[in-house]
């Protein structure tokens, strides 16, 4: 099955690529939320 250009991800060579940045982006989010949470506990 060959990739056609609407199936290519915007930005980035690959779906895992985004993947990636969401899941990273996630954690950082998690981070500063129980950095937060600590800080005003």
């Amino acid at each position: 099955m060959k990739e056609s250009d609407n199936e290519k991800a915007p930005f980035f060579k690959s779906w895992n690529s985004w993947y990636v940045l969401v899941i990273g982006f996630l954690f950082l989010l998690i981070i500063l939320f129980y950095l937060i949470t600590k800080r005003f506990a």
